[in-house]
């Protein structure tokens, strides 16, 4: 990463930022603090963490992904980062209709193979808040359909807002999500349901995908065998087995994690180390979101990680960096994969085309936040 070494100096904040995002003072449920700082979850702040590092280390145990034979032809797959419905995005949905953000990019979603964004936000008609949050999002069940009619097949609910009314907003969520036809990773009923990586066939291969948070309010959002919740990576042993586990039978496993500092462009040391250990386990890309602006990219023998996707859909508060974004696009093919970036923004609550002028420009910023990675036209190559 071209400016690695000046922003290392001063990226010594915590781990992880909690509110997502940043807003103006208003009475709307929908709000995020521009200066919230935020730990791990309470009884596991105290607890030793090996973040000081940034040097990977390989998983004894790691099992390489098999590149199948059956295979027909290259799968292309759509990654869209934070997606929430609520304040003047729900406004605008009542007004125009639950398409109306997305019918910029309905048509390049709807061509990919399979695509997966992360919904954080409970949807559900729950009142309970969870008094843990600073913030809660609530949005309406109506408003998944503009999700599915956009061309996603798929929704992370491994994030720090999808218990913000509790277990029954929760409970909706899950129900809500799949009365819209769309599958879900990261939280379930129990600690099995959260941590398994859902199966999908395309073009002959077996793709296994699985998310999980590295942020939360509290360890009471963690599932377990009895209680509902997400699946949590702030000790990375269950992670890391359910990879193992999922590589033994697929040609592609992918993990979609909720990780990192808030507002900075920059991964904490260690992210690129949990990052290792994930690919190392038997990941083929790992895809992160939670920082609300742009990271860079990354590769380990050949597998990449994107550190940050940033938003997709947030309220009309969002500006600047934490407006900018786009649509991640993995190419899986012969057992290995490809990265490349679209990029968009947000303005009045909707997902925007730009011009060539600023997608040039998105494109090699990234690049230069990147980690070894290299941009042709807007594809992402590994260096090494």
């Amino acid at each position: 990463m071209k400016q690695w070494s000046k922003l290392l100096a001063v990226m010594t904040v915590a781990a992880a930022l909690g509110g997502c995002g940043e807003q103006p003072d208003r009475s709307a449920d929908a709000v995020h603090s521009p200066n919230a700082v935020h730990s791990p979850p309470i009884s596991l702040a105290g607890a030793p963490t090996n973040e000081a590092t940034a040097t990977p280390t390989p998983s004894l145990a790691a099992t390489p992904t098999p590149a199948s034979a059956k295979q027909t032809k290259p799968i292309e797959m759509i990654f869209a980062g934070d997606t929430m419905m609520d304040g003047s995005v729900k406004e605008a949905i009542r007004r125009h209709g639950a398409d109306y953000p997305f019918s910029q990019i309905k048509d390049e979603v709807s061509a990919a193979d399979y695509a997966v964004l992360n919904l954080e936000t409970s949807v559900t008609e729950a009142a309970d808040k969870d008094r843990n949050q600073r913030f809660n999002f609530k949005s309406e069940a109506g408003a998944l359909d503009g999700i599915k009619n956009a061309g996603f097949d798929m929704v992370s609910l491994g994030n720090n807002h999808v218990l913000d009314y509790k277990e029954r907003g929760l409970r909706d969520t899950l129900k809500n999500v799949e009365k819209a036809g769309l599958r879900h990773v990261g939280a379930g009923l129990n600690e099995e349901e959260a941590f398994r990586f859902e199966t999908v066939r395309l073009n002959g291969a077996t793709v296994k995908i699985g998310a999980v948070t590295r942020f939360m309010p509290t360890t009471a959002w963690m599932a377990t065998d009895k209680k509902p919740g997400v699946a949590s990576a702030y000790e990375p042993d269950k992670i890391l087995a359910a990879i193992r586990d999922a590589s033994a039978d697929a040609d592609y496993v992918l993990v979609f994690i909720h990780w990192g500092v808030e507002n900075t462009t920059v991964p904490q040391p260690w992210q690129r180390k949990l990052a290792a250990e994930m690919l190392d386990a038997g990941a083929s890309a790992v895809v992160g979101s939670h920082p609300h602006v742009l990271q860079g990219f990354e590769f380990r023998e050949g597998k990449p990680i994107a550190y940050s996707i940033g938003n997709f859909l947030f309220p009309d508060y969002v500006k600047g960096k934490k407006a900018d974004m786009g649509l991640l696009k993995l190419t899986l093919d012969k057992g290995k994969v490809g990265i490349s970036f679209h990029p968009f923004s947000i303005l009045n609550n909707r997902i925007l085309k730009r011009d060539e002028a600023y997608e040039a420009a998105q494109l090699a910023y990234l690049e230069d936040l990147s980690y070894g990675a290299e941009l042709h036209d807007q594809a992402f190559l590994d260096q090494d």
